[in-house]
């Protein structure tokens, strides 16, 4: 059975949806309602779960991540995610996505190029993330360098990545099954409108 759990940290709200030390969803919101909410939408249609009175250690240990990376920290973690409800073409973004390094973004094409499938199909990807910001789709942008989309918004997006800024200045790249994915310091960004 899937268990729900909503933590508040400095004002916003976590969660998670577990099953044991699984993550099936992720998120964060400015309310527990809107995080509730997210969690729901996020489990398989067949699923059992209860809301849990509060976290346990797993969920505890998740929150301190996921508000870590929403502070522009670097992090380190052994989460097992739960990809079985993930289609293999979103599964692969987000295993790609993963390996993107705080501090550098990539965009939505480069990224295409490495998993194949248009830029388009990556945003989708990126749109119905079930792990947010664990799995860092805040770390993909458009190939202008302008934000492109985040289920947050872009003002959060935007936070997110100045808090990330590491004041890295040289184009970096990762070789992923013979392809080479492109690394965009997060300066070279353009801030929202």
């Amino acid at each position: 059975m899937l268990m729900l759990y909503c933590e508040e940290i400095n004002g916003r709200w976590y969660g998670a949806a577990l099953d044991g030390k699984r993550i099936f969803a992720t998120t964060f919101a400015s309310s527990r309602k809107e995080a509730m909410r997210y969690l729901l939408n996020e489990i398989p249609y067949n699923m059992h779960f209860q809301e849990a009175e509060k976290p346990d250690v797993t969920a505890e240990e998740l929150f301190k991540v996921m508000e870590a990376i929403i502070e522009g920290k670097d992090v380190s973690f052994s989460f097992e995610f739960a990809m079985e409800t993930v289609s293999p073409y979103n599964r692969r973004v987000l295993e790609v996505m993963a390996l993107i390094p705080t501090g550098y973004v990539t965009t939505y094409s480069a990224l295409a190029k490495v998993v194949g499938g248009h830029a388009r199909a990556v945003g989708r990807a990126c749109a119905t993330n079930p792990f947010p910001p664990v799995i860092p789709c805040h770390r993909v942008v458009s190939a202008d360098m302008s934000l492109g989309g985040y289920g947050g918004g872009l003002k959060t997006k935007w936070a997110i990545l100045k808090r990330e800024d590491r004041g890295y200045k040289d184009v970096s790249k990762v070789k992923i099954g013979g392809k080479i994915l492109p690394l965009y310091p997060v300066k070279h960004l353009h801030p929202p409108t």
